[in-house]
Formats: C-alpha cells, structure tokens, sequence
C-alpha cells in the first residue's frame, strides 16, 4: 500500500491558521494595532478602505524592525516574546504566537516598511499569499507602515462570507475599543476612506472613555479600586439609572488584554441587584492586574478568552468592589460595622429651641360621618387598565382564525376561564383540554402584525412627541444610526441629526405606544438588533426594525396580567394568521388535550 501521510505545503499551512487567527478585518486590525502596542508606540495611526476589505494599514512610531527581523516576522511562529515553555506563563505582552503577521500575509498582499532608531534606511517588503515578492531598502519614518490589502483575495468564498460594509466597520470599531481603552497614554488615528473618525490624545482612563463614547458620559461614572493579594481592581462603573436594555459598554481588561467571561459579568450584575430591572445590564470598564502566572490566556488563537486559577475568588472580589463603589455614591447603603458611626447631634447654641406643641380637636368623633366604602374592583382595574398597544382595537369585531376546537369570537362565553400560570403563560379552556399560551411570544406576534400592516400602508402616520428626545451614542452606534435613519423615518420616526454623535426624535409611528420605556430605549433595542442582523436594507431591513420593536413593547415573562387583558390578547392573537408561530420563529401556544393531561395524572 502507498504512503498517504505527507506535509503540507507551507502555503496551505498558513492558510488553514489564517482561520484560526484571521476571520475578518477586524481580526487583521487587532493584531496589527496589539503589534503597534508591543513596539512601544505612542502613536498609531488606523487608517481602512471598504471597511477593510480593500486595505487595512497601520502606522506607528515604536521601534521598528531590523532588515533581519522584518523577514523573520512573516515566519510562523517567529517571536520575540517567549524562548521556552514557562514564558507562556509569564507573559506581559498581546502577541506571542508569531502567526499573525504569517497568517495575513497568506491571504492578502502585505506591503511592510520599517526602521530602526539607529538605522539610516529602512527597509521594504512585499508579500502576496505566503509569496515573496520583493525585499529593498527604503526611505521611511521609524517604526513600523503595514498594509494588508485585498483581504482573502486568494480563497474567494471566504471572501463571499463577509458582511456588509458597516457590519464589518463595526466589528472594527470593537477591536478599536479593546485597544485604545488600556492604553490611553497612546495618541491614536482613525481613519475611513480617506475621512478621519476619531483622533483621541493622551489622557487618563476617564478622558478616553469619554473621548471614545462622548461627553455625556462624564456624568455617568463612578470609579472604584480594590487591592488585595490575589488581584487589584481599578476602573469605572456606570449608575445604575443609565443600565441599558441590551448589553452595552461592558469591558473587562486582564492586565491590559481585553477578555470576554460571562461568569464575571453575571457576578457583576448580581452587584446591581435590587438597583436595575431584570431586563437591565450595567456598563463597566474594570481592569484586573494579577500575576501571569495565575491565568493562562493560551487556550485561544484570539485570545480573548482565557482561564482563572480560581475564577471564583476573582469573580467575588469585583462583585464586592462594584458593591462598595455603588455604595459609596449612595446608589445602595453602604455600613461598614468595623468602622464606629458617628452622628453629630450638637444644637446651635444660638437657635431658640421651642417646645413643640400637640393640637386636639375635642369635639372630633370619628363615628360621626359614615365611611364611604372603598371599591377595590373599580380602583383595581384602573390600575390595571390594558395599557398600550391591545387597548385600541378592543372594540373591533375580530375575525378570528381561532383553532378549530376554539370558539370564535362572536361565540366566546364571558364566563370563560382564563388565568395566568407565573406570569408568563396564559391558560384558557378549550373544547379539547387546556389552551397554553406564551403571553410574551403572543403579544409579539400580535404588534408586529400591527406594525407590518402600518409600514406597507401608503401612508405612515406619526405622531408628534411632546418634548423631542435627544440620543446621544457613540461613534460606531452613530455611524450606524446614520445609517438605517432614513429607513426609520420612512417608518413613521422624525429622526435627525444634531452633530457627530447626537441625534434627535421628534415623533414616532402612530401605533407605537412607549409607556414605560424611552425613545433612546427603543432606539438602543433596534441598533442592538441591526448589529446583530446586519440587516440594512431591503425586505430583512422592515423585518429587523418591526421585530425590534415588537420585543422591546410586548409583554415581557413576570408582568401581571387581569382577566380582561389576556381576554383580549387571545381573541387578538387569533385574529392573525400566523398565530402558530412569533415572528422570531418561536411557538406561541399548544393545546394540551385531555388525554395527554390524563396520562400526567396516572
């Protein structure tokens, strides 16, 4: 039998590591700008084409690259940062693999010139597809000019998996993030065709924060610090009343690399509690500094996600530093019972002091008047008046496509049985056994029908706000924003924009009812979304934006709901003809029937 085993071409090679380590522009954009920041710069400059698809370069002034070492860099695994097994545990710098530039030059045409402090010339070299090209000395500034051109030039179909253009600049934009936040004694550059996007100077961690997020942040933080053996805690947190619906600016930095660890957010979280909703998620900027040695961050080619020594003991301390910083800017009771209260209960010697006098009326007698009584069935639909979008149409005859052992609407009994089973699931009785519905999933359904039907309309009503709201979002949100806003104003919105990262909304659709959440609310669930989608135009675009907005407006799981406003959903939900499924794809209801109910009892 012939041999089948053999190696593979070094060209191969590289790429099937490009997949690991290059998985877009953005991936190219982290390990060029963590490179910039191992060379010890402290200027860097970003500059992209076709968010990244066409070119990708990034200049900085570190120290740049003897002709030697230039070479040696597109070799895999060639680095400078560990010599033997046990520096991987001792690691202090971002990059240590020596893939990256390997990998990207195997899919892409990289152009490389750089120069040392002590070196007259530099030198320039040319790579396309693991192919050399071109080696020659050049004129250049030191430090370090790359540019990465042409992205997957070489393997087509990964090219055909990219998004859109502002999907991909905002996976950018994150990248962007994770770097210049630890490093802000770092002047950094941005730069899309040819436009510049943000220039952020030296500064402390505060100033960047608001450099990179906007000024209304400057209100929002609250800094907190902890030492102890294990790890030392620094950063911001952000209030409690600015926690956002959707998960936004939480950022968790292991000795300056950001990290991903849902476990730790979720101890963070757990800090908030009984200070925001249920549906809320607090923003954060929390830097750990901990020995190298208790952590390996080698477990993943990005990096980004890395293993604890005792996770637990780590989680538990930034739960209590959150804690103690909430509680020192008096968003929960802080006691510390170590410490003695002192209460100054000194009188001003100076004020007169009365003595305080007791008022009777002897001639009151409570039996006097009769008490008029209370009606409580009355106050109590008051309160629990259907508020919002199921109110409108509840005197309209519904046609409705009930299940056949459903009665219709016209033949519904007001003595029907409906109740609701942990605030999340509504019960009724059918002629077959026992009607089970999602309350949340059906009202979903119920509004985005109602929204679909507004959008195809040839008119789109809006109705006027009071008060414009103004939104204030960061620069990639911005970007996007700008983006979709004139698809939402066809939509019934009146958005405009006041300046870089400010936008206004001066009205909304007709039938959108906003009670207990804000326009910005909104605003932030659908770019959520757009973020998520990619979704920017076309047919997808309706159905991002009108499912945006029926999860954020539905009823969510734990509302109380009267006998009167699930009466109403259900005769509403079956007037639809998709009321088997939401319009996310989830089920809305199941009849349960009476023999299975039977064999649950036996």
């Amino acid at each position: 039998m012939a041999d089948i085993i053999k190696l593979l071409p070094e060209s191969v090679a590289n790429q099937i590591a490009a997949g690991e380590v290059v998985q877009r522009p953005a991936s190219v954009v982290k390990e060029l700008l963590e490179n910039a920041v191992d060379a010890g710069a402290t200027t860097i400059e970003l500059a992209l084409k076709d968010a990244g698809k066409t070119l990708i370069q990034v200049i900085d002034n570190g120290k740049g690259m003897s002709v030697a070492d230039a070479r040696m860099a597109f070799e895999r695994h060639a680095t400078s940062k560990i010599n033997r097994a046990e520096d991987l545990f001792a690691i202090q710098s971002f990059g240590f693999r020596g893939e990256a530039l390997a990998s990207i030059a195997s899919v892409a045409r990289v152009e490389l010139k750089t120069r040392t402090a002590d070196s007259e010339a530099g030198i320039a070299i040319v790579i396309e597809g693991s192919k050399f090209i071109s080696q020659e000395m050049c004129a250049t500034a030191q430090g370090t000019n790359l540019l990465v051109k042409d992205l997957f030039y070489n393997i087509p179909a990964r090219r055909q998996f990219l998004k859109s253009d502002s999907v991909e600049t905002r996976h950018i934009w994150d990248e962007f993030h994770h770097l210049v936040l630890p490093n802000y004694q770092i002047r950094f550059r941005f730069f899309e065709n040819g436009k510049p996007l943000m220039s952020l100077e030296p500064s402390n961690l505060l100033q960047r924060i608001v450099g990179v997020f906007g000024k209304s942040y400057q209100q929002k933080l609250i800094a907190l610090e902890q030492k102890t053996q294990d790890v030392s805690v620094t950063g911001l947190i952000i209030k409690p009343e600015y926690a956002k619906k959707t998960r936004g600016e939480q950022f968790i930095f292991v000795n300056n690399r950001f990290i991903r660890s849902p476990y730790i957010n979720s101890a963070i979280r757990n800090a908030y509690s009984g200070l925001i909703s249920d549906d809320s998620f607090p923003g954060h900027f929390i830097f750990l500094s901990i020995d190298p040695a208790q952590i390996d961050i080698n477990i993943h080619p990005t990096k980004t996600e890395i293993k604890f020594r005792d996770e637990r003991l780590i989680a538990s301390v930034i739960a209590s530093t959150v804690r103690r910083a909430l509680g020192s800017h008096n968003a929960m009771p802080a006691i510390d019972f170590e410490v003695e209260q002192n209460f100054d209960l000194t009188l001003d010697p100076t004020r007169e002091v009365k003595i305080p006098q007791i008022k009777i009326n002897p001639d009151y007698n409570p039996f006097k008047n009769s008490v008029q009584p209370i009606d409580y069935t009355s106050t109590e639909r008051s309160r629990l008046r259907w508020e919002g979008q199921l109110e409108s149409s509840a005197t309209t005859q519904v046609q409705a496509n009930f299940p056949s052992e459903y009665p219709s609407s016209d033949q519904t009994r007001t003595d029907d049985t409906y109740l609701q089973i942990g605030r999340r699931y509504i019960v009724s009785n059918v002629k077959s056994g026992l009607l089970l519905v999602d309350q949340s999933a059906a009202h979903q359904r119920i509004l985005y029908d109602d929204l679909l039907g507004t959008y195809e309309s040839d008119s789109h009503n809006s109705r006027v706000l009071m008060f414009p709201e103004n939104i204030s979002l960061n620069q990639s949100d911005s970007q996007l924003m700008a983006e979709i806003s004139d698809e939402l104003n066809q939509s019934g919105f009146v958005i405009s924009q006041l300046g870089r990262d400010m936008f206004s909304v001066s009205a909304v659709p007709e039938n959108i009812d906003l009670k207990g959440i804000t326009v910005a609310q909104l605003m932030e669930s659908v770019l959520e979304d757009f973020k998520s989608s990619g979704t920017i135009r076309g047919g997808d675009f309706r159905h991002t934006v009108i499912l945006s907005m029926a999860r954020k407006l539905s009823v969510k799981p734990g509302q109380f709901m009267s006998r009167e406003m699930m009466q109403m959903m259900i005769a509403r939900l079956f007037a639809s003809a998709n009321s088997e499924m939401s319009p996310d794809g989830r089920p809305v209801y199941r009849i349960i029937s009476a023999e299975e109910l039977t064999k649950m009892l036996v």
